[in-house]
């Protein structure tokens, strides 16, 4: 009896034991860059029986870093995973689960370090920072050609709109600070302007294509050089040879008739070091706002060659385009009076532009061109901004690293609007009656003759309206050196020179004389003859017509970083110097006569021993102030440490001390230099909470930011003491606020087929001032506000995203997201805040919730894969008011809606593609 039950006890085990080791494995994983924690694709994994020694399987790592492996029997296995220009991975894993994780790092690509010195990316895992990685997976499935800002809006403490809804007109703000405070960078080169600080997305267009990460550090962030990143800084890094090789041809059609055809290619690393990674994209569209209509082209090259301690990198991008533009906020009546009605408007049923739609734009109409109907837009934006850029990216040695990059950006392009935007003649739809406008310009509308002067032309037509290019063009220069050197395990420190020059030269042109031959700029006295065709310069208002912005910028930075497998904590100290020079070339003008200097008002007509010199005589210069040099610096500190296994804390606490930009400095307007020049003083602190194990994770973030001296771009208008019918402009110190909230970001894999995301944020953004300031340079002047307490405008402050993922078979998924975005206060200015209005909140927008849907499937063809995808951004056709400013409804200035302008969200649109990838 005993002997039987031993015996069935033994053979139950062996059964068990023997049903064991016939079991089979779904191995997944991913195949990451050990000191960046970037994904690695199209590495060869190749899993080998450790019991037979044969060779089971090799797979190649996706565009995420995934890899796959199905029904292996359990046992014993070798990992081999192997990619040109990295060290060759082995690893020994026993495989006894129906599903295994296999996660493995590789080292040694020149690439990937050169990313995390010059990218200013972090790596994923326990950080000192607040970020939110933006994967190339999420910018397939839900940018569809949007604006790159737009993809954001699900990320904490961001709010991003499409302003006037013209392509590329994209604004983003960070923790309620507005993109002159976050920080852009591409491939380690920033972006911002450098006389405002303003970020232009219609720039970048097809960046999508061949980008490889992207970034949003929130906060201070772990940049190292002095950027303009208080609210928050955005990376963006291209692909290059540590990427999978393969290409892309990409068909797009969506809202406004907009078709996208676009292509890339990466070779991955070739014989030889060499690689080649390169990018196109054309686009056309009408727009979903009338009379926006855009067309763009982007290209991309990058040539990368490694040598056994270089990786030496030159790359250059260009994105010439135009797009038509919606200017300017408008009564909440101007686009619907039903919208106006719900929201307690009192309707001005004298209004003579009412009831329009949400789409109406008044900036366009038909010309008739060889007989044939054609677009116009008064308000056209055209540039090109392409950038070079050559890296060399030396390993010296495992621990000594140094790297250099000098960059070229060229920007040509400008903005069009009329010359006298009160004598436009509209037709019955309230468009531009184009054609109206060019027969006006031909015929005197009093005599009916041909508009001809003959003073001036007995033959040729004199046009008395004109369209005027604002044109914006500059050259930048710039280096970036920085050297790192490990001093031991987890213990490294960096340092380096930041050298920029920019130069922006401003002026206005005629860029069309509208059925006329030539215009009269009687106000350009310094002109030999005051006849203007197509593309000479014009002084349309004197002021700020034709002057050239310069800006020189050095600094140097250093970082002491530690880590190790619980804690990592970085210490950073950047200084800079600013210089600041203003270029004048209508208002001031002096002549060099050896023995004295004539200097000329506007238009002057001066003797000297006899002789008359004019303003625009021969030898005639422009007066140029000298350079000014501002002196800042910023000092950052943050660690974290690891709880457990999956938890982790972190804190970082930051002082800014920031030089101004250029448009605080002088004032464009006379070409002088502000009385008042002050550094911006920033005190930031922030703690987070981070949890994150394989299929859930959390993050939880508190942050509080004290700005001093913000100053108000371009100064503020005050009435002129020898002249009060007259403003000035002046800086005025004093204006502080305060930025505090608190942010929380969950991931969660609910099972292999469903995933859902959820964002949520709310921020206490508030002005903390209420001062009397004597303004220096004018003693009797005095100038009171009363900003404390008052909320601060132009972003949602409170904000909540929802995200499902749903993926019934493999390869086909639907992702349905809710947005909804409340306390969002309209924009105005602190400083006008005075007498009975001191401490009036400025106008609260109505909250709003939007619905998108997202598909799309991907066919396997063998090596090759067909991708369907497609996108419908605001499925219930909400309308909604994306941007508002307080109290701009003429005379009106009762803080509420009816005193509001105020731009209304685009509606329902789509974007279907279908791509081929090989």
């Amino acid at each position: 009896m005993k002997r039987s039950f031993l015996l069935s006890l033994f053979l139950g085990l062996f059964c068990s034991i023997s049903y064991g080791q016939t079991g089979k494995a779904r191995i997944i994983g991913k195949i990451t860059e050990g000191s960046s924690s970037q994904t690695v694709s199209g590495a060869k994994i190749e899993l080998k029986s450790l019991s037979s020694g044969t060779v089971v399987n090799r797979v190649l790592s996706e565009s995420n870093g995934s890899y796959e492996f199905k029904d292996v029997p359990f046992g014993n296995y070798r990992f081999t995973v192997t990619l040109i220009s990295f060290d060759t991975i082995v690893k020994d894993v026993k495989i006894f689960k129906t599903e295994h994780v296999v996660n493995l790092s590789m080292s040694g690509s020149l690439e990937f370090d050169e990313v995390r010195v010059i990218g200013n990316v972090v790596k994923d895992g326990p950080v000192p920072i607040a970020v939110t990685k933006i994967s190339t997976q999420k910018i397939q499935e839900e940018l569809g050609s949007r604006d790159l800002p737009m993809l954001l809006n699900g990320t904490a403490g961001v709010y991003a709109t499409q302003s006037g809804g013209g392509d590329g007109d994209a604004r983003i703000n960070v923790r309620g600070f507005d993109q002159r405070n976050v920080g852009v960078m591409i491939d380690g080169v920033p972006v911002n302007d450098m006389e405002n600080g303003w970020v232009y997305w219609s720039n970048w267009f097809g960046l999508d294509a061949i980008t490889a990460t992207m970034q949003v550090q929130r906060g201070l962030g772990a940049t190292k050089i002095a950027m303009p990143s208080i609210g928050g800084t955005i990376n963006i890094i291209t692909q290059g040879i540590g990427n999978k090789k393969g290409g892309s041809l990409k068909q797009e059609y969506g809202t406004g008739n907009l078709m996208r055809t676009s292509i890339a290619y990466n070779t991955g690393i070739l014989k030889g070091g060499w690689g080649l990674t390169a990018a196109a994209s054309y686009k056309q569209a009408t727009g979903w706002v009338d009379g926006t209509p855009s067309q763009g082209f982007f290209g991309y090259l990058k040539v990368s060659k490694q040598f056994e301690k270089h990786l030496v990198t030159l790359s250059g991008f260009s994105a010439p385009q135009q797009h038509g533009q919606r200017s300017f906020r408008q009564p909440i009546q101007y686009w619907s009076e039903d919208q106006a009605k719900q929201l307690g408007v009192d309707i001005d049923t004298n209004a003579f532009m009412t009831d329009l739609g949400l789409r109406y734009n008044q900036h366009w109409g038909y010309r008739t061109v060889d007989g044939k109907k054609e677009v116009m837009s008064e308000r056209l934006n055209y540039y090109n901004k392409p950038q070079i850029t050559l890296k060399d990216f030396w390993k010296v040695s495992k621990k000594l690293s140094i790297s250099n990059l000098a960059y070229l950006s060229i920007g040509r392009g400008g903005g069009t609007a009329l010359y006298n935007s009160s004598a436009i003649i509209r037709d019955s739809n309230m468009n531009i009656d184009w054609d109206q406008m060019v027969e006006a310009n031909k015929v005197n509308p009093l005599f009916g003759t041909p508009n001809i002067d003959a003073q001036y032309s007995p033959t040729e037509i004199k046009s008395s309206q004109i369209l005027l290019a604002s044109v914006n063009n500059h050259f930048w220069v710039g280096y970036l050196g920085q050297v790192n050197y490990e001093i031991k395990k987890g213990f490294e420190i960096s340092g380096g020179l930041d050298a920029r020059y920019y130069r922006g030269s401003h002026y206005q042109e005629v860029k069309d004389l509208i059925g006329g031959d030539y215009y009269i700029d009687l106000s350009d006295k310094n002109a030999a003859s005051p006849m203007k065709r197509v593309g000479d310069k014009i002084a349309k208002n004197l002021f700020n017509s034709n002057r050239d912005g310069l800006v020189s910028w050095l600094g140097a930075f250093s970082q002491v970083s530690y880590e190790t497998k619980t804690v990592s904590a970085f210490v950073n100290i950047t200084g800079i110097g600013n210089g600041y020079r203003g270029i004048d070339y209508f208002q001031k003008r002096e002549l060099n006569l050896g023995d004295t200097i004539l200097q000329f008002g506007y238009g002057d007509t001066l003797t000297y021993n006899g002789q008359t010199y004019h303003s625009y005589s021969e030898g005639v210069d422009y007066v140029k102030t000298p350079w000014k040099f501002i002196p800042g610096f910023t000092f950052k500190t943050g660690a974290s440490i690891k709880l457990s296994e999956f938890a982790s804390v972190f804190m970082n606490i930051g002082y800014l001390n920031r030089t101004p930009m250029y448009s605080n400095v002088i004032d464009n307007n006379y070409n002088k230099f502000f009385g008042v020049v002050n550094n911006e003083k920033i005190l930031a602190l922030e703690q987070g909470f981070s949890y994150a194990s394989k299929t859930f994770g959390v993050n939880v973030n508190v942050y509080a930011t004290n700005w001093k001296n913000k100053p108000f771009p371009y100064g503020v208008a005050v009435p002129d003491p020898n002249d009060p019918s007259e403003n000035i402009y002046v800086n005025i110190n004093g204006m502080d606020a305060m930025h505090v909230g608190g942010e929380i970001d969950v991931a969660w894999e609910i099972s292999k087929k469903l995933s859902a995301e959820f964002m949520f944020s709310m921020g206490d953004w508030f002005w903390n001032s209420s001062k009397t300031i004597v303004i220096p340079q004018y003693d009797s002047l005095e100038y009171t506000f009363d900003a404390k307490g008052v909320h601060v405008g132009d972003a949602a402050q409170t904000a909540l995203s929802a995200t499902l993922r749903y993926e019934p078979i493999k390869n086909l998924y639907f992702k349905g997201q809710i947005q909804y975005f409340d306390r969002y206060y309209s924009d105005f200015n602190p400083f006008s805040l005075q007498g009975a209005n001191g401490g009036r909140e400025s106008w609260m927008m109505p909250s709003y919730t939007l619905v998108n849907l997202y598909a799309g499937y991907r066919f396997k063809l063998k090596e090759d894969a067909l991708v369907l995808s497609g996108n419908v951004i605001n499925l219930l056709n909400k309308a909604f008011i994306s941007d508002a400013s307080n109290n701009m409804n003429g005379s009106n200035q009762n803080f509420d809606a009816t005193s509001s302008a105020v731009m209304f969200g685009q509606g329902l649109r789509f974007n279907v593609s279908l791509s081929y990838q090989f």
